[in-house]
């Protein structure tokens, strides 16, 4: 009987723990804030090879292509928060997975880096530059089909030695 009444007993002090208590935590960034950030940023310029054309304009990203969709480059602001969150937002590998060049542009670090991409319409051949200010990323990425060969080098390399940041300083 002690037995029973000892099992009872725990099993109703033992019932209160299993109610569980859910905090919902709300992330979000006023836009106040976004605003803000962006006024601080640089400004991505590049020189664009010819017959290149803007094809799409969301927020920090700009999609430009040739005619005949042989090249596409993609220019974008964004936050990340580190090397490798960067890497993989612009490839979606890891920066453990490539060969990544680093150097210095404009006082800033800078990460150049390869990768191969298959899609539905075939492969492409992306490079990528991307230079971080802190928690603020610029990069540019040229993306080549496989099958055009090595017959867009000269264009991409324009694309990149004319990257460039700018700010208006508003004088």
């Amino acid at each position: 009987m002690k037995t029973v009444c000892l099992v009872c007993l725990l099993a109703l002090l033992l019932s209160g723990c299993a109610t569980p208590v859910w905090e919902t935590v709300e992330d979000v960034s006023p836009a106040v804030e976004a605003a803000a950030w962006q006024e601080d940023t640089y400004t991505i310029q590049l020189g664009l090879p010819e017959g290149a054309a803007l094809l799409e304009e969301a927020g920090g990203c700009r999609l430009y292509g040739t005619g005949d969709g042989s090249l596409e480059i993609l220019t974008e602001t964004f936050l990340a928060s580190g090397l490798d969150s960067a890497v993989r937002h612009l490839s979606g590998l890891s920066a453990e997975d490539l060969t990544i060049l680093r150097t210095q542009r404009f006082s800033l670090p800078e990460y150049q880096f390869v990768w191969y991409a298959q899609s539905e319409e075939g492969g492409w051949l992306c490079r990528a530059d991307l230079v971080q200010d802190g928690l603020d990323c610029y990069a540019v990425v040229c993306r080549s089909r496989e099958a055009g060969g090595n017959g867009l080098d000269d264009a991409i390399r324009q694309v990149f030695s004319s990257f460039g940041l700018f700010r208006d300083e508003g004088v």
